[in-house]
């Protein structure tokens, strides 16, 4: 049997990144016969063998680890929170994980992690980076998309928002037209006062989008932008299925535009294996120590053009968009291509998928 690794979630919000990981395990069986949950991989039943590609995020529930003895893995691009590593790595996981060694790392943190606890391992990428496979597109239609682009305007948390904000008001007072384009296009959760004023409050978020974000972009990429989160209402779907068809159709959304600007790493890997150009926007705040793990980007970061937010506005750090900054903005003429750096591992992970799922058919 073949099956596909998901993770449904249990709160209200769903992280659809997720399912974009199930999509790139999908892609290298011919039929998948079950749906595996990652959060109950050690109660599954079945007498039969359960192929699985294990990959992605372990985990919230540690003591629900090492997966039942009908699962065949094949551990690749697996990663580990550190602040759970404590409660991952019992004496029987480890005796687990050594008995499939090598164990294919996600990032290089991850790989520290295994290593440390003597487990073999090495550095494999994200299998998203294979999704190329089935999800390429030769047609683009020219769109731009931000996808959960960081930025910041909440009052409550310290000074470096109380002056972010003043500049947007700024904004908002002396280009009203500005703040009202984009807004037309931005959906938020507002959770301070000025959500009274539901008009008002796109408008604000956007001027203060605006604000952080047009040093690097020119208007004809701003304003023409659509914008998209990965986090999603549960409530919407009936069942995990949706999710996979909801997953689908981002990519190849993705797979079409021109241009994908986003602080979320599992739609910049995928913008790389599907070969849609993808500037990265990092920030210190997106490591918060749990869910967002100190260390998970090591060896992807440097993958992608990508630019840093700072207090002051956002900074490029690579070099091809530093030099890009220097003569313009970046507009709709002027968009670079991804750099080639991630193509041996995508050749490496697909190499090893395949020889692992050619043995089942």
């Amino acid at each position: 049997m073949n099956g596909l690794l998901i993770c449904s979630g249990v709160g209200q919000r769903k992280n659809i990144g997720d399912y974009i990981q199930s999509l790139a395990q999908e892609q290298f069986f011919k039929k998948i016969d079950c749906l595996v949950e990652r959060e109950h991989l050690d109660s599954i039943s079945d007498d039969k063998k359960i192929n699985l590609i294990m990959n992605g995020w372990f985990m919230w529930n540690p003591e629900n680890f090492p997966p039942a003895p009908s699962i065949n893995p094949l551990f690749i691009s697996f990663h580990i929170v550190p602040s759970i590593a404590s409660r991952f790595f019992s004496t029987k996981t480890i005796e687990y994980l050594k008995k499939h060694e090598p164990i294919g790392a996600r990032d290089t943190g991850t790989q520290a992690l295994l290593e440390k606890y003597g487990i073999e391992s090495y550095f494999s990428g994200c299998l998203t980076l294979t999704l190329n496979l089935k999800y390429k597109s030769d047609i683009k239609d020219h769109s731009i998309y931000f996808v959960d682009p960081y930025y910041e305007y909440d009052l409550r948390k310290d000074r470096n928002k109380e002056r972010r904000l003043f500049k947007a008001l700024q904004l908002l007072i002396k280009s009203p037209r500005k703040s009202f384009i984009i807004s037309r296009h931005i959906k938020y959760n507002v959770k301070w006062a000025v959500a009274n004023i539901p008009i008002l409050g796109k408008m604000l978020m956007a001027a203060c989008f605006y604000e952080t974000y047009h040093n690097v972009f020119g208007d004809d990429v701003l304003f023409n932008a659509k914008f998209i989160s990965h986090s999603v209402d549960q409530s919407l779907f009936n069942n995990d299925q949706e999710k996979i068809e909801y997953a689908r159709d981002l990519v190849h959304t993705y797979a079409k535009a021109s241009l994908v600007v986003t602080s979320r790493i599992h739609c910049a890997l995928p913008c790389l294996g599907i070969e849609t150009p993808v500037i990265f926007i990092s920030s210190d705040a997106l490591d918060d120590g749990r869910t967002r793990s100190p260390g998970r980007f090591g060896g992807l970061i440097n993958l992608f053009h990508r630019c840093r937010w700072t207090p002051k506005g956002l900074v490029a750090e690579s070099q091809e968009l530093k030099k890009l900054l220097q003569k313009d903005k970046i507009h709709l003429n002027n968009i670079l291509n991804n750099s080639d750096d991630y193509k041996p591992l995508r050749d490496e992970l697909i190499k090893k998928a395949s020889e692992f799922t050619t043995k089942f058919e």
